[in-house]
């Protein structure tokens, strides 16, 4: 079953703690999705390589990323990222990995989708 964001009336009623533990209002914890198109197909090795490279960058900016597979060959792929614990991205960690993939020699293309509510779906996003 898909978490649903409080109403705005509830989230009134809620306090601190409950706000926190829910992760709604100012513990809000937002995502954003990479999607990335590679110049050609990638196979294991190529896969790993590229994967050991994009794990340093965003562990280096203490987030996670979810997803980035598929089927091998892999011609596209998309996924994730989110903060490391409790938190969000911050824009300029946006950037940076939008500005890495950019710049990798096997990406032919990428795009980093706007910021979305991490626990309550793409649906309620603002």
């Amino acid at each position: 079953m898909l978490n649903r964001l409080p109403s705005a009336g509830k989230l009134l009623r809620m306090n601190r703690r409950q706000r926190k533990k829910l992760r709604v209002g100012e513990f809000q914890e937002r995502v954003f999705e990479v999607r990335m198109r590679f110049h050609n197909p990638m196979d294991d090795a190529a896969h790993d390589d590229f994967l050991d490279g994009f794990i340093a960058l965003i562990e280096s900016r203490h987030l996670a990323v979810g997803g980035l597979g598929g089927q091998l060959p892999l011609m596209e792929t998309d996924g994730i990222v989110s903060a490391w614990g409790r938190g969000s991205p911050t824009e300029e960690d946006r950037q940076a990995v939008l500005d890495w993939l950019r710049r990798h020699p096997r990406v032919a293309g990428a795009e980093a989708g706007d910021f979305m509510d991490g626990w309550y779906g793409w649906d309620d996003a603002p």
